[in-house]
């Protein structure tokens, strides 16, 4: 798809960042976003050598584009997965509410990226003989996983769409969890993969301890009551105010995730959000600010996410390193912009 959209755009360097750019926020929102970097990096890295592109104007719309894919599903980031579940909030409660806000949100982020990097994006002339030389087909290596593969996904995500629709119909309860397991147990059996062959080598036993781990630091927390008392003093500090403690976990969760981990912190934020709906709050578009918010913030530095380190340790693997500083100094501006953005647009919505 990468090859044909290249061909497509005729290789003009504006074009193709906005093409990148929307490629990786979709994929990002329905494939998860560590394996769809996974997948887009390699190919943008191989574009930008033989197309002999400034790599940094791609690097930062993948980024910037990955972080916001993950708000807008509960399947596509490890922050709003958590949040979803542990809130219960359906796939399209999430897509209706941070899917079209994170819509608004990639246009600003888009020219944010035309405007800055305009000049070197300018200088290049791309030789249409070069982007002839890419044929669409000989990037397909495996047909039968192509066209056995796809009507799999596409079943697993009408699944998450609809499951509280069959719910109310036949009563039967659908969880995320359990249709994305179920897809790779059928496509195990699709594809004749043998179990050993899958829990070895297929399965990220990094991430699931990962979280493993995350859950028993947030238990403890809960237990010694420092997430109780971090909402009571959110609440203090608003004075109760909703409209005050949107604009503070909106924009807080924005900077702070640019400087530490999102996925704790949206963890340890679900737990004070938790305390103060049990106080008598009413914190339904806190959720909001608070999974936009991560998700802003997760685009802010190089080490904010787990997907932007994959991103820059491969970039760097082939030769293009980018300071932290220096990144730091071109994402503050659209960090700050989208995060005063989704505090208007909820604003605006719901207080």
């Amino acid at each position: 798809m990468a090859i044909w959209l290249v061909k497509k755009v005729r290789g003009n360097p504006h074009l193709l960042l906005i093409v990148i750019g929307y490629l990786t926020l979709f994929m990002t929102a329905f494939f998860s976003n560590i394996p769809a970097v996974l997948i887009i990096t390699p190919i943008v890295l191989i574009l930008v050598r033989s197309l002999k592109l400034p790599y940094l104007p791609y690097l930062f719309i993948l980024v910037m584009m990955a972080n916001l894919g993950g708000a807008m599903t509960p399947i596509s980031d490890p922050t709003t997965y958590y949040q979803a579940k542990t809130v219960g909030l359906g796939f399209m409660e999430v897509l209706s509410n941070s899917g079209l806000i994170v819509l608004l949100l990639s246009v600003i982020t888009t020219i944010y990226s035309l405007i800055i990097f305009r000049k070197p994006l300018s200088k290049v002339k791309v030789k249409k003989s070069d982007v002839a030389l890419y044929k669409p087909a000989s990037a397909l290596k495996n047909m039968r996983v192509l066209y056995r593969g796809t009507p799999i996904l596409v079943l697993a995500i009408i699944l998450m769409i609809s499951k509280e629709y069959i719910f109310s119909k036949t009563g039967i309860t659908l969880d995320n969890a359990t249709i994305a397991l179920g897809s790779a147990f059928f496509a195990m059996l699709l594809f004749h993969r043998k179990p050993h062959v899958v829990f070895k080598q297929l399965i990220d036993w990094e991430i699931i301890f990962f979280f493993m781990g995350l859950f028993v630091v947030v238990g403890a927390l809960e237990f010694t009551q420092v997430i109780e008392l971090l909402g009571r003093s959110l609440v203090t500090l608003s004075h109760g105010s909703d409209v005050v403690l949107a604009f503070l976990i909106a924009t807080g969760s924005a900077l702070l995730s640019t400087f530490i981990d999102n996925v704790p912190y949206n963890i340890t934020m679900v737990g004070a959000i938790q305390a103060m709906q049990a106080a008598g709050i009413s914190v339904y578009p806190l959720w909001w600010a608070l999974n936009l918010g991560t998700s802003i913030g997760g685009a802010g530095s190089p080490i904010a996410a787990a997907c932007n380190v994959i991103i820059f340790g491969q970039a760097e693997k082939e030769g293009y390193k980018t300071s932290f500083g220096h990144y730091l100094k071109l994402a503050m501006p659209i960090i700050l912009i989208n995060s005063l953005v989704t505090f208007g647009v909820l604003w605006w919505r719901y207080l």
